[in-house]
């Protein structure tokens, strides 16, 4: 596990050189747009993609463009559940929130540039590709991340948990799997993609990333117990109790091992997110 948290504390380096390279700071906006992403973060995403890529290719300009416009992605959306309008916090991660900081209208913008700014990122790395199969690979991968980010997943699972009109474990489910599972499934498959993995490897990580996708989900439930329960919150742990979600976690790391193992590429570091997952406190 040491070797591996070493790798993790490497990609989350490599990913963070990357970030503060993407806005100059020449004017007041851009400091703002490389705020969002200075103040913390765990880097979960584009890690991933990052080791979906080396499971089959090596590291590329290529690769880190694409997990630097994920985690884009994911911060734009960050910045804007901050709004009043949406959970109204003024702080993340113990400092102020972009919204905290500069203003409502201006956290609008600087989470509408985050978002152009990802997909100008991909665009630009795809028209540097002049082998026709990259060149496919990578249409498909950030058609995976836009997919999953926009109305298939993220954005509508953010619209279904504003809406609130939850009756049943499925709609928590549904919520959960789309506005935070996609995303976490977008940056497997979509660097597994990128490097050429075939139809058969998808496949299975898909089923592993659905799978861990929601074991975050149930983490975060059973660290959220207490306050929900005040709150009288639905989610899976008020609903079920501790003890079950804790077998349902089980049981899902057990399937996600199954199906990682069945991937022809390189599947280490995946078998050992699953363990460093269950260790997971925050």
């Amino acid at each position: 596990m040491e070797k591996f948290l070493s790798l993790i504390k490497k990609d989350k380096q490599i990913i963070e050189d990357r970030l503060n390279l993407v806005y100059k700071n020449e004017n007041e906006f851009e400091k703002m747009c490389a705020y969002s992403f200075s103040v913390g973060g765990k880097r979960i995403r584009a890690i991933l993609l990052l080791e979906a890529y080396k499971s089959y290719k090596e590291v590329c300009d290529l690769a880190l463009d694409f997990s630097v416009a994920i985690e884009l992605i994911h911060n734009y959306s960050l910045v804007h559940d901050d709004l009043p309008e949406m959970d109204d916090d003024k702080f993340r991660r113990g400092v102020l929130s972009v919204y905290g900081k500069f203003g409502q209208s201006n956290a609008v913008l600087v989470g509408d540039e985050l978002l152009n700014n990802a997909n100008l990122i991909m665009v630009k790395a795809i028209k540097s590709l002049e082998n026709i199969d990259e060149i496919k690979n990578a249409l498909s991968s950030s058609e995976i991340i836009l997919n999953s980010s926009g109305i298939n997943g993220m954005i509508y699972g953010q619209f279904l948990d504003l809406e609130n009109k939850i009756d049943s474990l499925n709609d928590i489910e549904i919520i959960n799997s789309l506005k935070t599972g996609e995303l976490f499934k977008a940056s497997i498959l979509a660097g597994a993609k990128l490097a050429g993995a075939g139809d058969k490897d998808l496949i299975c990580l898909e089923n592993y990333a659905k799978s861990l996708g929601l074991v975050f989900q149930l983490q975060d439930d059973l660290f959220d117990f207490d306050e929900d329960i005040r709150l009288n919150k639905k989610t899976f742990a008020t609903i079920l109790g501790k003890t079950e979600v804790e077998e349902k976690i089980e049981k899902l790391n057990k399937f996600a091992f199954e199906q990682i193992n069945k991937i022809s590429g390189k599947k280490e570091f995946f078998v050992n997110f699953i363990d460093f997952m269950k260790k997971r406190t925050y």
